[in-house]
Formats: C-alpha cells, sequence, structure tokens
C-alpha cells in the first residue's frame, strides 16, 4: 500500500513509518501540521500535534527523499469530548485539508502513518479524517507496552533528542539528550513518580535526527533553551533549533544502524502455546447419529414472528429476533439490500415504540442465511448509525423462509456509556471489519463484539489454516480488547458464546478455552455449530463481562434441597475463584428418564447469566418433552440464584435444524405459562450442533437483571 507519513518529528511518528515499511507499504510522502506564522509561537496549545521543533521538519523531505506537504494550523482545539463529528474551526479540519492536499498529488495513496500509542483523542480524530478520505489508518504502536517500545526504538536505530521537558525529574539539562541516554532514567521516573515512559501523559517531546529511513541525518549546531515555566519540581522547558543542517551518511553509519524493526508476531502472547497444544490434542471427532425428534404441535412456515417481542428490566431493554416480515409475511422483497432495509426499518419501530433509538443499542446480533450476503448487509445496516455503532456478532445460519436476515439487539436507557471503536491498523486488535465497535461499557456491562482469528496487522486469517491457530488468535484478539479496557478476559466474563463452523469442532473449542481459563474457571458459554462465519472463518468468540468489581455476594449455593438420585460429581455445585470478587459461578446436571440437562449459572449484585444445554438419553423424543425438561433445568437454576423468571431480560435459544422451530416454539409458550405472565424476549437460532460435545438439542441462555 502506498502510504503518506504524518510526521511530527517525535520518536513516535519516525518509528511507526518504519513499521509501515517492515510491513510492506511504501512512504511516498510526509505531511505535518505547524503553527500559523504570524502566531511567533514555537508550540501551540493543540491536544492534536505536537508543534515544538517544527523548525527542523522540513528536513525530513531530504533526509528520506520524498515530498513534504504542510499546512498551518488554524483551528482550534474546539470538540474535546472523546468523540468527534465534522466541526468548522476545529484543528482536526486542518488535518482534512492536509491530506486532501497530498491526495491532490498523489491519488495513489490509501493509508496514513500515525504514531499513536495511547491518545484516544488523537486515533478518533485521525481516524475519522481517514473514513472521510477513503484512507485507512496505520498506527503499529498503538496500546503497545512502553518501556518495551522505547527500548525497541533506541536498539532499532531511532536516533531522537529531547526537545521539551515537562514534568517531575525532568529538567532543562536533559534537553539534547537522547532516548537511549534517558532510558534508564524514565524506567525509574515512572517507578517513582508514574510518569509515563513513552512521554504518553506529555512529560516530555522528542525530534528525531536520525532513523534507518534517513538517507541523510540532521546535524544540530545550535540551539537555544526556552524555560517556559521555572518551577523547582516540574520545570517547563523546550530546544528552539537556531542552526541546524543535513548531513550524507556514511558508509559506517549507514551499517551502524540496521534496520532492525521488530514485526510483531501474535504466537508471542503467553497463552498461544497453551491453546494451540489443547486443541491439537484433541482428535475430532465425528458427528453422531441424528436424534429421532417427534414434532406433534401443528407447524406454519409463513408465521416466523418473534414469540416475544420487548421485554425491560432497567436500564436494559431487549428485543427479539426481527425479521422484515414480522409486518407483512407475504411481502417479496427484490433483494437482500431491500430486506435489510425492512429488517432494520422493523427493529427501528420497535426501538420507538419503547421510547427508544439506535445511540441506546449497546449490542446487535445478526443472523444471515447465507455468509455471502455480509457485504450487501453491512451497506445498509451502516446507514441506521451514527459514528460509533454498537458491538456486534454476524453469523450464517437457517432461517425460517423465506427470511434471508434476522436481528436481535439489547439497549440501555439513560445511562452513560464508553465505546471503543478503533478502526486503524495495528497490532493490538483487529479493526472492525464491518459498521460495529469493539466494545461498550453500560452500567455494570461490558458488551464485546464477536472476535475471530484475524491477524490484526494484515486483517488476513492465520496461513495454513489450522482451528488451533484461529482459536488461539481469536481468543488473543478478545483479550487485548478486554485489557485496554482494564478488565480480566479470565475472571470477569458473565457470559461467552462461541460459534464454529463445523460440528466437529465443538469439542476442539471447549478444549482450547478450558485451557486457556488454566485456573478452573468455568463461565456460563454456550458452543454452537453453525453454516458459516465472517470471511469463512472457524471460531468467533464473543462475550459480556462484568464492567466494575462486584459489590456484594449473594444467593446461598447448596443443593440441599436437590431431588435426584445422581452421584455427587455429577451434581455438584462450585464456586469458583470469581467468589473473592463477590461473583458466584454454579455448575449443576440435572438427569431424568428422558434427558440430561447441564447448567451453568454466574452472577453478580445485579445480573445473573444462565446457559443451559439438554441432550436426549433416548433414540427418539418428543418436543415437548425436551422443552419440558429444559424448562424445569431453568427454573433450577433461577432458584439456585434466588431468582425468578420475572428478572429475566431475554432468552436466545439454540436448536438444532432437525427441530421445527415452531413446533419449539409453541411448546416453550406452553410451558413458560406455568411460570409467568410477562415473557422475557425470545430469540430463537437454528444451529448445525450444539453442546461442547456437539450432541446436545436444545442450548440457551438466560440474562438476568435484578
Amino acid at each position: 500500500m502506498k502510504i503518506v507519513a504524518l510526521v511530527s518529528g517525535g520518536k513516535d511518528s519516525c518509528y511507526n513509518m518504519m513499521q509501515c515499511v517492515a510491513n510492506g507499504h511504501e512512504i511516498v510522502a510526509l505531511a505535518n501540521l505547524k503553527p500559523p506564522a504570524q502566531s511567533g509561537k514555537d508550540e501551540l496549545d493543540s491536544f492534536m500535534y505536537q508543534t515544538v521543533g517544527h523548525d527542523a521538519i522540513h528536513f525530513y523531505s531530504d533526509c528520506m527523499d520524498v515530498p513534504l506537504y504542510r499546512r498551518e494550523i488554524l483551528g482550534e482545539s474546539l470538540l474535546q469530548g472523546s468523540d468527534y463529528v465534522e466541526t468548522e474551526c476545529d484543528e482536526t479540519e486542518d488535518l482534512y485539508l492536509l491530506l486532501k492536499d497530498v491526495l491532490n498529488h498523489h491519488p495513489e495513496v490509501r493509508g496514513v502513518s500515525v504514531g499513536a500509542i495511547l491518545s484516544n483523542y488523537q486515533r478518533v480524530r485521525v481516524e475519522h479524517v481517514c473514513n472521510r478520505l477513503g484512507l485507512t489508518s496505520l498506527a503499529y504502536l498503538w496500546q503497545r507496552d512502553q518501556k518495551e517500545l522505547l527500548a525497541e526504538m533506541a536498539s532499532a536505530g531511532v536516533n531522537a533528542i529531547l526537545i521539551k521537558v515537562a514534568a517531575m525529574g525532568l529538567k532543562p539539562v536533559h534537553l539534547g539528550k537522547s532516548i537511549g541516554q534517558m532510558f534508564p532514567m524514565l524506567c525509574a521516573m515512572n517507578e517513582k513518580y508514574d510518569l509515563h515512559i513513552c512521554g504518553e501523559g506529555g512529560e516530555y517531546e522528542t525530534f528525531t535526527i536520525d532513523c534507518p529511513l534517513f538517507k541523510k541525518r540532521i546535524s544540530v549546531e545550535e540551539t537555544e533553551t526556552i524555560v517556559h515555566s521555572d518551577d523547582a519540581f516540574a520545570p517547563v522547558a523546550y530546544l528552539r533549533f537556531l542552526r541546524c543542517s543535513v548531513v550524507e551518511k556514511t558508509a559506517e553509519e549507514r551499517q551502524a544502524h540496521p534496520e532492525n524493526v521488530t514485526v510483531q508476531d501474535w504466537k508471542a502472547w503467553p497463552d498461544y502455546e497453551t491453546v494451540k497444544s489443547a486443541v491439537q490434542n484433541m482428535p475430532l471427532k465425528e458427528k453422531g447419529r441424528l436424534k429421532e425428534i417427534d414434532a406433534q404441535t401443528t407447524e406454519s412456515s409463513d408465521d416466523i414472528h418473534s414469540l416475544h417481542d420487548v421485554r425491560e428490566r432497567a436500564p436494559f431493554y431487549s428485543i427479539a429476533g426481527t425479521t422484515a416480515y414480522d409486518h407483512d409475511a407475504s411481502h417479496i422483497f427484490a433483494d437482500i439490500q431491500e430486506e435489510t432495509k425492512a429488517c432494520m426499518t422493523a427493529v427501528q419501530d420497535k426501538l420507538r415504540a419503547a421510547g427508544l433509538d439506535w445511540r441506546d443499542v449497546v449490542m446487535v446480533n445478526v443472523l444471515v442465511a447465507d455468509m455471502q450476503h455480509f457485504q450487501h448487509v453491512n451497506a445498509l445496516y451502516n446507514k441506521f448509525f451514527g459514528i460509533n455503532p454498537p458491538p456486534r456478532a454476524l453469523v450464517a445460519t437457517q432461517l425460517c423462509k423465506p427470511a434471508q436476515l434476522q436481528i436481535d439487539v439489547t439497549a440501555a436507557k439513560g445511562v452513560p456509556r464508553e465505546t471503543m471503536h478503533v478502526q486503524g491498523i495495528s497490532y493490538w486488535a483487529p479493526a472492525n471489519i464491518g459498521p460495529y465497535s469493539q466494545s461498550v461499557v453500560v452500567s455494570d456491562h461490558v458488551f464485546v463484539a464477536g472476535q475471530i482469528g484475524l491477524e490484526p496487522s494484515s486483517l488476513r486469517l492465520p496461513e495454513p489454516r489450522s482451528f488451533a491457530e484461529e482459536a488461539s488468535l481469536s481468543l488473543r484478539n478478545l483479550e487485548s480488547i478486554v485489557t485496554t479496557l482494564k478488565l480480566s478476559l479470565k475472571t470477569q466474563i458473565m457470559l461467552c458464546y462461541c460459534y464454529v463452523s463445523r460440528p466437529e469442532f465443538l469439542p476442539l473449542a471447549e478444549a482450547g478455552f478450558k485451557a486457556y481459563m488454566e485456573d478452573g474457571t468455568n463461565p456460563p458459554t454456550v458452543y454452537v455449530a453453525v453454516s458459516g462465519l465472517p470471511k469463512s472463518a472457524m471460531v468467533e468468540w464473543q462475550v459480556i463481562l462484568y464492567a466494575d468489581p462486584p459489590q456484594a455476594l449473594y444467593g446461598d449455593n447448596d443443593d440441599d434441597d436437590d431431588d435426584t438420585d445422581n452421584d455427587s460429581n455429577d451434581n455438584k455445585i462450585s464456586t469458583n475463584n470469581l467468589a473473592q470478587l463477590g461473583v458466584y459461578a454454579t455448575d449443576k446436571r440435572i438427569d431424568n428418564d428422558n434427558s440430561m440437562v447441564e447448567l451453568r449459572l454466574q452472577g453478580k449484585y445485579r445480573a445473573t447469566m444462565v446457559t443451559a444445554t439438554l441432550s436426549s438419553k433416548k433414540s427418539s423424543i418428543s418436543v415437548e418433552e425436551i422443552v419440558k425438561d429444559l424448562v424445569g433445568g431453568l427454573n433450577e437454576s433461577l432458584r439456585l440464584c434466588d431468582q425468578s423468571w420475572s428478572s429475566v431480560l431475554s432468552m436466545r435459544l439454540f436448536y438444532i435444524e432437525q427441530v421445527a422451530e415452531n413446533s419449539v416454539r409453541q411448546a416453550l409458550d406452553m410451558e413458560l405459562s406455568h411460570y409467568l405472565t410477562e415473557s422475557p424476549a425470545i430469540t430463537m437460532v437454528s444451529a448445525q450442533a450444539v453442546g461442547k460435545d456437539g450432541e446436545g438439542i436444545l442450548s440457551c441462555t438466560l440474562h438476568l437483571i435484578s
């Protein structure tokens, strides 16, 4: 990809250029924003740009032998929130005009190199501008460990000197020293004062005078130290370049700093070998014989409406599986685009009827009948959302004809939320490959988008194709997102969905996840085989987590009242290490003459998640028997956590394809009528197989709000 590099003179922008080149991109132009000449200032009070050292940036063009495009910063930091929308006279618009000018001269440019490490303010605005211009943001330093990164820069030959200091422990005497010279001191100050080692808190600024990409180097011959604030503890001072020149590198200098860029390999992830080995050691299991399911209830192929549409448990709302045919089952749509628009409009109508709009949506689950519809669905889907679409999981599965699309959503009303919507290419986690965000934190929940095994730096699946590799990489990507939120994937999962593309992969996925949760933690998890995943991936993980430390343990989990004759090992109730955080977790198995139900529930002071998977013990079983046993097991799980059906916000019920959906829905409606008058929002999902061994018939999740 041909790219333009945003350069400020700092170490970060230069090292990110090196990363871009190491990843196969070609730098054809440089771009820089500088203070307006009439201001007479060396440094502006900008939230977005480093301007100190701007008087020597012009040397970069000669050093790299590529054109440099510059523009004055005429705007101000008007929109200072975490999100950005096009705003006249904001400093971000200066970047838009600068890159637009670059594209006028270099229409072949497709990407932008930006050295953002931690600044969401900068990242969001660069990505916003890139989206408007059809460019891709390349930010290979994003979320890197700062100590590791600074050492890497110095060892790779980035000779950057400090040109501004503004933190306790840093003094004017340190100006002009290189990052290599300052590294031990910066590490010590990090330990003592929590200083950002890479200067991400504004503690210092740098200017790169040489790096392996430079064909010439910059010689700083005369400077002036400007003391902006003579504070005894944290003086603010910077260097003004009075005389510099560009010097040809000698052969020895060209060899002194070989281009030794560390291109991150995701396989360095600490749990990579653990997950991979566990999957590889689990042999592929052939799918067992299909159970004979006797559907005695009356079926209506034209009735594909949701059993129950909307459920509220403040502050959350759940809107069950919606199709384009909810209002008119006889309508014929011309194509998937038209059907998508109608389906999204149907969801929108339900939102509005509940006093909600798309901005309140915090999670979307999309089912398509054919994964080839992925791009067409995205094109229409995207038009319903603003700058931060909610997290999403999209899988292909069999739908009740003629529907080609089904959507269920979770919304939250009247509560603040924090959205992470990263669109740039990095080593961190995959940029979203559709109109969705990586995560939303709302109330005490974190909703995370489904993650497949894409290599973040290329957005490609690892080659050669391997389930073990994809299982490891998808979990690694999920962990990267959760860690950025300062949460633990291993201890704070409330609910996990694992989708695989073939039934034989279900035991492999369970083995990999169990190995990853090496301390014995076993969050509620549903294993489902579907007909297709985005980009033909083999596995996808989707999670909901606890957003904050739980406040109190509730629910007395004992099985003194259990009336089954099962062995204690099969009917155990165990509390894992989450109990220390005020979270209870319970396993239970209920056996009867017809079937076996495995239950898993996990909860805290506000919310509880339950998973249940039912397997038949008979070669032939009726739908009524299946549903009765499942609902009975769910009722037992509610008893265990001292909850009732009235607390259930939503149910997602996965059923194997040989079971008729309408038969299950009618039987479910009948069974639930024994326990409640107001039903949760119920979404039905067809699957090729369910359960960790692929032998289940029904598998479901309950989301409870206390």
